[in-house]
């Protein structure tokens, strides 16, 4: 069976990079025979807000899935110039753009994928992942789809789902600021601590701007009886 998705980053001299994540019951799959680094251990720079035992959690979930799935050779600047090309079950998307975007694509993915439990609730926009989405993308299939899951969980009378979502961002942010220290500790290359910069700015902004973005959208729903 061909992978979930594959994510192919292609530079102007031809050199190229072929990223492929297969899951297994919604999880990536990860071969028994494959040696996780140190830096994958929860312990090394464990996130300040992070739930997980030593105990019962060797490895952090999200650090596991990135070193399995990152080359060992490093990958360039973060401004360096690529073709990145992502196939997922329903179509194929193709866009050049910086590494770092690149990978912070990549690694939106890959969070959304890995059991960290402040990652979870972003389960369902792997599910619909749109690669190199813009900020109003990003926050409409959040909010949307964080509203359908409230829905389906019968949740949305008995509290303020919107401020859940921005607590969940706030843990978020702190997450990604985290990791950046975990990283720096393994890479040569900037641009996949750079590419975890992105991902903290797009999360800072959902905390801080979340009732202000959503009303900025409004006009674009109108009123249904002038349709």
């Amino acid at each position: 069976m061909p992978p979930d998705y594959v994510y192919t980053l292609t530079t102007p001299e031809g050199v190229q990079q072929r990223i492929p994540i297969e899951l297994v019951d919604d999880a990536i799959a990860i071969p028994d025979r494959f040696s996780p680094p140190a830096w994958a251990a929860l312990t090394y720079h464990q996130c300040s807000h992070c739930p997980l035992d030593k105990e019962t959690h060797r490895y952090c979930p999200i650090a596991l899935n990135l070193a399995y799935l990152l080359p060992e050779s490093a990958l360039g600047d973060s401004f360096q110039t690529v073709t990145v090309e992502v196939d997922t079950p329903q179509r194929q998307y193709r866009q050049t753009t910086t590494l770092q975007r690149a990978l912070s694509s990549l690694f939106g993915l890959i969070c959304a994928l890995s059991d960290c439990p402040h990652t979870r609730f972003l389960r369902p926009m792997a599910r619909f992942h749109l690669p190199l989405s813009s900020a109003s993308e990003t926050l409409v299939r959040s909010a949307s789809l964080f509203l359908l899951q409230q829905h389906m969980a019968d949740r949305l009378d008995s509290q303020d789902p919107l401020a859940e979502l921005n607590a969940r961002y706030t843990a978020l942010n702190e997450l990604n600021r985290c990791f950046t220290r975990r990283l720096r500790g393994k890479r040569t290359s900037d641009a996949p601590i750079n590419a975890l910069v992105l991902l903290n700015v797009t999360a800072r902004e959902m905390h801080w701007n979340l009732e202000e973005e959503l009303a900025s959208l409004a006009p674009l729903f109108g009123n249904d009886s002038d349709a």
